[in-house]
């Protein structure tokens, strides 16, 4: 192949090559992204969950001590009635709601300090694992602006190959053109590869001894018999 020919189509290559890492990136970017909101959105509910646990027993507790109260208000209640009753009917009556007055209050003296125990743990773990995920959900924010950043750029260089690929593919013969473009194709690792260490930088096969040696003496562009892409030593 004429020499002159294979430096523009060298340089399209290397556009393309340089367009497509940036592809994949972008996709890699998209893909860390999605995984960075999930965790955002994980260490977020872990967050939320923990504060509602400890903000659920607070309430809790608050209704149990007004629930007390009340009943400490109607055994008060009962007690100022059974010392006017006169009537032994009326004062086994308010004896049995004294005792229920009694009852209920100490049930529900069990039930808050079961609530207050519940809460302490379920602050403590809050305040052990709050720091640990408000720190985790920072990074994650930062790692987010970063891919946005990285991102915008990668854009904005793609925009600029693409208008140096059009202006390289002008430079490219037509011919060789319409091959490179059909044969990049299938060739993904490049249509034009470099010999190193006599061996293909496409297919990674050794190259026969005798069009190695003419490619030395030569510095001709060969085919690569195994591959059938355009071969080079140096250019």
């Amino acid at each position: 192949m004429d020499r002159e020919k294979v430096a523009p189509l060298l340089r399209l290559q290397e556009t393309d090559q340089e367009i497509e890492r940036i592809f994949r990136r972008l996709g890699r970017i998209e893909e860390e992204r999605q995984n960075l909101i999930k965790r955002l959105s994980d260490l977020e509910g872990e967050l939320k969950s923990l504060e509602e646990e400890v903000n659920i027993l607070q309430r809790e507790i608050r209704v149990k001590k007004d629930a007390i109260k009340e009943e400490e208000r109607l055994l008060d209640r009962a007690e100022q009635k059974l010392r006017l009753v006169r009537k032994d009917i009326e004062y086994k009556a308010l004896l049995r709601e004294k005792s229920k007055h009694e009852d209920n209050i100490l049930k529900m003296s069990y039930e808050l300090d079961d609530l207050e125990k519940a809460l302490d743990e379920a602050t403590k773990k809050l305040n052990s694992r709050k720091p640990s995920i408000e720190r985790q959900i920072k990074n994650i924010n930062e790692e987010l602006e970063d891919l946005d950043y990285e991102e915008k750029l990668g854009k904005n260089r793609l925009e600029e190959l693409k208008k140096l690929r059009e202006e390289r593919s002008k430079e490219v013969d037509q011919s060789l053109l319409k091959f490179y473009e059909e044969a990049k194709v299938k060739f993904e690792a490049g249509v034009i590869v470099k010999v190193e260490d006599e061996v293909c930088g496409g297919c990674g096969m050794k190259i026969p001894d005798i069009l190695f040696g003419r490619m030395l003496k030569e510095n001709s562009i060969e085919i690569c018999p195994s591959c059938g892409r355009y071969i080079y030593y140096k250019l």
